[in-house]
């Protein structure tokens, strides 16, 4: 496929609606999904109905603040007490598509309607255009994120690899083989699939155009280094395995245009108070879902937003960016670590007085290493015991070394997160 323009054109009418259209849009569709949420007996019709408030209560968005937030931990424990979905299901589960399960854990549902996700409105203002060969290195078990961009994909008319995760070699004797032009994944792993087609000595038969980004931070320095070194224009958009698409990058890359069927507010972690326009605050959202209606939903995810003009055309508020979390929870090549999980693995060791994990980042590669207390010496055979621990729990592989007694003090952080995004 030759170059072509992956910079001009947009996909839906609703990305050009005024601050008007789009309020009118949206609080129809908000006060539809509250009082389909409300006639379904999810939890958020006890949640109303504790506050004396009934389906013509929420009207505008500013109605929003009337109910509560919804954390990711609020649905982990819904689930628990409720299976499957904790209340929040409005259909059988026979009329789904998929089930899902991201780390918590939580289930997913996929219902049947076509972009369930929201992901080709976003794919689309990244750069990619009917007819590409893309290459999909997400994960297809369990977790969403394979799925949902194949499904956006899908309804783009772009023709899908499903690589997922892994064997670099292989990715790279595909981009060759298959003329692909397309990438979907985090940064490192396209940086990794890169330097390995150069090592292959086959990175000039590659024809990688655009890519799409995400699950990881991605430093303008790899940005330009993508462009510069390998004219790949590479952009990112946001979302979460619970709600879908949140927001994208236009070729402006100016923030992230926060797409059109979704609400978004920016709230004090702590308080849970609206903030105003440009301050760093906790994002909450609100989707255009009536199978699963998640209402305020609390990302944990930290942001903040601007409604200047941006030059795309696009007039839809724009995410500055990803700032960090608001809690400890920590995204690592794609997935989330928490605490709990951390802590798991630390009390499944008595010999460990205590332990935080240290993440890092070394030539575009996250690396983790959990530091430790002993009581007595680390004993190789231990070593491994607990490295293997690590990769069962986290999901991912990790070193782990001994720190002198007292090390920790008090208050230390049991994730501490010291990578730099440059």
């Amino acid at each position: 496929m030759s170059q072509i323009d992956r910079n001009s054109g947009i996909l839906h009418a609703q990305e050009t609606f005024t601050a008007d259209q789009r309020r009118q849009y949206q609080e129809k569709f908000l006060s539809e999904v509250v009082a389909h949420a409300y006639s379904a007996g999810t939890p958020l019709r006890a949640s109303m109905e504790s506050r004396g408030l009934a389906p013509d209560s929420i009207r505008t968005i500013e109605d929003l603040k009337k109910l509560p937030i919804t954390k990711k931990k609020d649905l982990s424990e819904a689930q628990k007490a409720q299976p499957p979905f904790g209340g929040f299901l409005t259909v059988p589960i026979s009329d789904l598509a998929r089930i899902h399960q991201s780390p918590g854990p939580i289930y997913d549902p996929v219902g049947k309607v076509n972009d369930y996700w929201r992901w080709k409105t976003a794919l689309y203002s990244v750069g990619f255009r009917s007819g590409d060969i893309v290459i999909n290195t997400f994960a297809y078990h369990l977790t969403p994120a394979g799925h949902m961009f194949e499904e956006g994909m899908t309804e783009l008319g772009a023709v899908v690899i499903p690589t997922g995760v892994g064997n670099t070699e292989a990715q790279a004797d595909i981009l060759k083989s298959l003329g692909v032009t397309g990438y979907i994944g985090t940064p490192s792993f396209l940086m990794a699939i890169l330097k390995k087609a150069e090592d292959m000595g086959v990175i000039s038969n590659v024809n990688l155009q655009v890519a799409f980004l995400a699950a990881e931070m991605l430093p303008e320095s790899m940005r330009k280094r993508f462009f510069d070194d390998y004219g790949i224009i590479g952009r990112q958009a946001y979302g979460t395995a619970d709600v879908g698409c949140v927001s994208y990058e236009c070729p402006q890359l100016s923030g992230m245009h926060i797409h059109h069927d979704v609400i978004v507010e920016i709230v004090d972690p702590e308080t849970g108070a609206v903030l105003p326009e440009g301050s760093v605050g906790e994002v909450v959202v609100t989707c255009n879902n009536r199978i699963y209606p998640l209402v305020r939903f609390g990302t944990g995810d930290l942001s903040c937003v601007t409604t200047d003009e941006c030059a795309c055309g696009r007039k839809a508020p724009r995410l500055t960016r990803i700032l960090g979390r608001a809690d400890q929870v920590t995204k690592v090549k794609g997935m989330f670590v928490h605490p709990s999980q951390v802590q798991r693995v630390i009390d499944t060791f008595p010999e460990i007085v205590r332990g935080r994990l240290l993440v890092e980042r070394l030539q575009d590669q996250d690396l983790m290493t959990l530091e430790v207390e002993m009581k007595e010496e680390l004993a190789p055979s231990l070593k491994t015991s607990i490295e293997n621990s690590i990769k069962e729990t986290l999901k991912l592989k990790g070193a782990v070394r001994k720190l002198p007694t007292d090390t920790l003090k008090e208050g230390f952080r049991i994730i501490e997160d010291i990578r730099k995004w440059d």
